[in-house]
């Protein structure tokens, strides 16, 4: 097995446990602002990390904490903006408007590269966009505020997917990632206070929710994305990373959010693209 493909393998796990944070993120919300669910989530996986890596945090570097610095900013201001999104819009709209990341990647990548993606990228592209079209703007749901604030965090997590790609290279990736979850727990925690929006009803939902996103979609995540990430292109991870809404929009039937037809033609619209641009063609010599 390649690394590519060990990769590809790796990041579908990951963003499908990804895309089930979403109905239970709106679960959780229910006992706890959103401020506060980040900041336990968060804190509970740090202290996970630090036990996994104390051995190793006299090995880390201003590389590494620069690394985890713009990562894990990056990954704080787009989730807290998302989980706030989630107050005022479905679980499977938000997760379908986040994958809106998807066509930003290749679009910051361009601006900065001065270079268009390549054709089946492009192609790839198109499809996801239509289907997150047909799943996002429709008269039954019409966008609300919830939505915006989802729209200006699948920026925040392109900027993620790239950052990721610089800065993830030739790291300790469990140092890296335990340092990356310490900040965003850090800048939780600041904030918190500074809204006064810790306090938090403790509930067997709420725990479990907690525990649950802090293990898998966090902690084993963040390793793994660190990890297998750095043996793709930006914009092919992106195209994985689309899965995350299909995922979340499954997951959500579970609590009542149902998708319609349209939805459904969408959604096979996504990952109709995340094959195109997956595929390797291999030219003639």
């Amino acid at each position: 097995m390649t690394n590519e493909l060990r990769a590809d393998i790796s990041l579908i796990i990951v963003t499908i446990f990804w895309g089930t944070s979403f109905p239970v993120t709106s679960l959780a919300l229910r006992d706890m602002s959103p401020y506060a669910f980040l900041t336990y989530r968060y804190i509970l996986s740090a202290v996970i990390m630090l036990i996994l890596t104390h051995k190793k945090l006299k090995n880390l570097n201003k590389a590494t904490f620069k690394a985890a610095l713009y990562i894990g900013g990056t990954l704080f201001f787009g989730t807290i903006i998302q989980t706030v999104g989630l107050l005022y819009t479905t679980p499977s709209k938000s997760g379908f408007i986040s994958g809106l990341s998807v066509v930003l990647v290749p679009l910051l990548i361009g601006i900065v590269s001065r270079k268009l993606p390549d054709n089946k990228t492009i192609l790839g592209v198109i499809f996801s966009v239509a289907g997150l079209f047909l799943i996002s703007i429709n008269k039954a749901s019409p966008i609300n505020f919830g939505d915006i604030l989802t729209l200006s965090c699948a920026f925040l997590f392109a900027t993620q997917i790239l950052v990721v790609d610089s800065f993830a290279k030739d790291k300790d990736i469990m140092l890296l990632t335990a340092m990356q979850i310490v900040i965003v727990a850090c800048l939780g925690i600041i904030l918190s206070l500074l809204l006064g929006k810790l306090s938090i009803k403790f509930t067997l939902l709420s725990i479990a929710a907690i525990i649950y996103t802090s293990l898998f979609c966090t902690v084993a995540a963040y390793i793994v994305q660190n990890k297998m990430q750095p043996y793709l292109k930006p914009t092919h991870a992106a195209i994985i990373f689309l899965l995350e809404p299909v995922a979340g929009a499954a997951s959500s039937v579970f609590i009542g959010d149902k998708l319609s037809g349209r939805a459904y033609f969408g959604a096979a619209l996504i990952l109709f693209g995340m094959l195109i641009t997956s595929i390797k063609i291999r030219k003639n010599d």
